[in-house]
């Protein structure tokens, strides 16, 4: 290991911080350390420039997807824009290249974490921007929907749990389907964290559910195991995280041969949107032209780890990729009812402008101000409720 380490960055000398003699300092006890040693975010030099760029990029494809086609074809949006409805039917790739960079943070999120500082600071990353967001939605379903869809305080309630369908209620809007999905992926996440074993058994983990998800997508067709495991996204939960394990230095056969399943699995996954679209939209899509735009995705994606070395992580940057996550909460139900209703006077055109500056603006604001007072007000309970009684763990988060 330290020949390796030696080959691929050099000798360096290095003091060793933890012998040097302090005979004036008295000792810390380990419980002392810990409670010195909060959950951090992310430091700004650590991010990858390139993957906050393709966030905001997968983001703008999805909005683009619902109201350049999904809102008029499945008349939910009564505005219609024809002119983008051929590009924006394959926006909802946008939400594959999402999963792939979620795999690759959680990967490296994980790494020197107990699985409660794992689990809790996952939440705390999720958790406000999703209660304002739906909230936020919920009152504009409230002001301007006239009823339809129905708007109860046991739907928001159900809601705030971000586990309403297993409450037996729908969710506040179509765009939070993916938080339900990630929520059930940092779950079965964090128990190899748990048990202690995520580094050594990682490969034999990603094969076993790799193998689950090819049998399920392509014979089962189990609701229940592709709900419960992930199976429908597993091939890009995986890709990513076998992305940050090779850049992380795996060299083993076995991780490019997992990466290659997975890149064909998820090319397979071309057959079921086929199915979706035939279903909920009564539309066609050309299968080449998705499996081509699943190999794209891949392609942006080490473009955007190829860009992230040489690109600063700049405040400008840090704030677009922030304010991906309630944007694309928000934009959905909200965006239909504020183009149908500013549409009626000012036309379509500037309907669908005023409203992305509005969802933006608000987005904006979210992950400006309303997320990171949340974050600092939460944070002395969420550190008080990772340390848990465990014993003290090195605190390395290498990203958000």
């Amino acid at each position: 290991m330290a020949r390796s380490v030696e080959k691929s960055f050099g000798r360096r000398a290095v003091a060793p911080i933890a012998r040097r003699p302090m005979p004036s300092v008295p000792r810390r006890s380990p419980t002392a350390t810990a409670q010195r040693q909060p959950i951090v975010t992310a430091p700004r030099q650590s991010r990858l420039a390139g993957l906050d760029l393709l966030r905001l990029f997968a983001v703008l494809a999805v909005v683009l997807f619902h109201f350049g086609y999904a809102g008029a074809a499945r008349g939910t949006m009564h505005t219609s824009f024809p002119f983008l409805a051929g590009p924006a039917q394959y926006g909802f790739l946008g939400v594959d290249l999402f999963f792939l960079i979620s795999g690759f943070v959680i990967a490296a999120s994980a790494h020197g974490r107990t699985w409660r500082e794992f689990t809790l600071s996952r939440m705390l990353r999720l958790y406000p921007a999703y209660a304002t967001c739906m909230t936020a939605t919920a009152l504009v379903l409230l002001l301007l929907s006239n009823g339809s869809p129905p708007v109860s305080l046991n739907l928001w309630l159900a809601n705030l749990t971000m586990l309403a369908p297993a409450l037996g209620h729908p969710l506040m809007g179509g765009a939070y389907w993916p938080a339900v999905i990630e929520i059930i992926f940092y779950a079965w996440a964090a128990l190899p964290v748990a048990a202690g074993f995520l580094e050594r058994r990682l490969m034999t983990i990603l094969a076993v559910w790799l193998a689950i998800a090819f049998l399920n997508e392509c014979f089962l067709q189990s609701r229940a195991i592709r709900l419960g495991l992930c199976t429908e996204y597993a091939a890009l939960f995986a890709s990513g995280i076998l992305f940050q394990r090779i850049m992380s230095g795996e060299r083993r056969n076995i991780a490019w041969l997992l990466l290659g399943f997975a890149f064909g699995l998820g090319a397979m996954h071309a057959f079921e949107n086929e199915r979706i679209f035939a279903r909920l939209y009564g539309d066609t899509i050309s299968l080449p032209v998705l499996v081509v735009l699943h190999a794209g995705i891949y392609g942006l994606f080490l473009a955007g780890l190829a860009a992230s070395r040489w690109m600063p992580a700049s405040r400008t940057v840090l704030a677009m990729g922030a304010l991906t996550y309630p944007l694309y909460l928000v934009h959905q139900q909200s965006g239909y009812l504020l183009i149908d209703t500013l549409s009626s006077s000012l036309g379509a055109g500037p309907a669908l402008v005023i409203t992305l500056v509005l969802l933006i603006a608000f987005a904006l604001a979210v992950s400006t101000w309303l997320e990171p007072a949340a974050r600092r007000a939460l944070r002395p309970l969420i550190d008080r409720l990772a340390e848990g009684g465990l014993p003290p763990r090195a605190r390395f988060v290498p990203f958000s």
